[in-house]
């Protein structure tokens, strides 16, 4: 999908490129990690490893190296050329192995970064934290909606730091949303919206990269508890596509507006989620999850911040929308909305604003805290020139817990709650039929 390839490619180049300072999140409303095993010394480096080499894999890596005082060690991946890859990208010396356990064998690696497919985000999330080492897992952490609570149990008797990859949920536009929702200004919330488009690709168009095959890639270890197929490169280069080893549009980019909104409101989940969908484009048998899905999220009321419904779209056949919802979206309320972006947000109002209200963003700086009036009614509030983005923030904020024993706002048991409204979109489509949730105790209501 274009969109995605896009944003990975910026991933990569400015993480090469980033200079300037950053900030930790807002302690508002973060929940302490208790029991922390702490193996570092505050001036010692943070040994990182990766496993799971894909696109997403390199830019966290790349990310997490610009966080001064990290190092990486080793990396797996079931293909060898990107084994290949990750000595020519990082160093020779690196140590690769496609076996991920030869990873948390090593006493030396104190973190490792999960980017594999999703039906392996839980096993070796479970297994890292048993072997002592603090984990960044890509979104969603869970496949299966009864796996969360044996990830947090993990967690909580490892005492290690967890943190889920859902890059933008550090940005500073998430956190001045978060403290000017809190302020009133735009009223209880009511409706939050996210979207995204894609340009549609050409149908059967997939051809495996030269040298991929059952020689150079683990492919029984790739299928893993999935059911056992005959090697086909297309699933594994394309897992995405495949509810076997993917948790389709709603796991891959709904997760990612639900985690924002969860941080934003202090929300932990939906009272009711019903979506629907279809194949509509996709039609050459090389997937078998939506290519069209429009979710609906019902949120009580916490902390009288106003109960909401969250609608959520993606279309990958919209090639003139242009929208990437992780990235913009909306929320709305009863005197005004907010477009959320990563280092710009926008607010309307239906009423002339008392600006008194701004200074509660002096917490954050870096430019947010200054708005351009474009009228009585509209402020635009723009990051500084250099500020180095959500993603910088939050392997920042990951580190930085490792490093000093703080707390994480993206923490194992909000991973688990922001994924499964997600996980709920998908089985609703299944079922065809709206499932009501029981957020408290992350169970389907009977």
């Amino acid at each position: 999908m274009q969109n995605r390839r896009e944003f990975l490619k910026k991933m990569t180049i400015s993480a090469v490129a980033l200079n300037s300072a950053s900030s930790l999140l807002s302690a508002a409303g973060e929940k302490m990690v208790k029991d922390v095993k702490m193996s570092i010394s505050p001036n010692s480096f943070i040994n990182i490893a990766l496993i799971g080499k894909g696109g997403m894999g390199t830019a966290n890596t790349n990310t997490a190296l610009t966080v001064e005082g990290v190092r990486l060690l080793g990396v797996c991946d079931l293909y060898d050329k990107r084994l290949k890859d990750a000595k020519t990208q990082w160093g020779n010396e690196i140590f690769v192995t496609k076996d991920y356990r030869e990873i948390l064998l090593r006493k030396d690696i104190d973190a490792v970064i999960i980017a594999t497919p999703d039906h392996w985000h839980q096993p070796i999330a479970i297994e890292a934290m048993n072997a002592g080492k603090h984990v960044y897992c890509e979104k969603p952490v869970i496949h299966k909606l009864g796996e969360g609570k044996a990830m947090i149990e993990a967690q909580k008797k490892s005492g290690v730091l967890f943190q889920v990859g859902s890059q933008g949920m550090a940005s500073l536009g998430n956190r001045a949303a978060r403290l000017l929702i809190r302020q009133g200004i735009i009223g209880p919330v009511n409706f939050v919206d996210g979207q995204f488009t894609a340009s549609p690709g050409k149908l059967n168009a997939f051809t495996a990269p030269d040298g991929a095959s059952e020689e150079t890639i683990w492919w029984n270890r790739f299928l893993g508890n999935a059911p056992k197929i005959p090697f086909n490169p297309q699933h594994f280069f394309a897992w995405r596509n495949w509810k076997d080893y993917g948790t389709g549009i709603a796991g891959d980019l709904f997760v990612h507006v639900l985690s924002s909104i969860h941080y934003i409101m202090d929300a932990i989940g939906p009272e009711k989620a019903y979506t629907t969908g279809g194949i509509r484009y996709y039609t050459d048998g090389l997937r078998d999850t939506p290519d069209i899905m429009l979710g609906y999220f019902d949120y009580p009321d916490r902390n009288n911040l106003g109960a909401f419904t969250v609608q959520l779209g993606a279309n990958y056949v919209d090639g003139v929308s242009k929208k990437w919802g992780s990235m913009d979206f909306r929320i709305v309320g009863s005197k005004g909305s907010l477009d959320v972006g990563w280092d710009k947000i926008v607010l309307k109002t239906i009423e002339e604003v008392n600006t008194k209200d701004f200074e509660v963003l002096r917490q954050l700086g870096q430019g947010i805290d200054v708005p351009e009036k474009a009228s009585p009614r509209e402020f635009v509030f723009y990051a500084e020139k250099g500020y180095r983005g959500g993603h910088y923030d939050h392997h920042f904020n990951f580190i930085d817990g490792i490093r000093n024993n703080t707390p994480l706002t993206a923490d194992v048991l909000f991973a688990v709650r922001a994924a499964a409204p997600a996980l709920l979109s998908y089985e609703s489509y299944l079922r065809k039929e709206a499932i009501e949730w029981d957020a408290q105790k992350l169970k389907i209501k009977k």
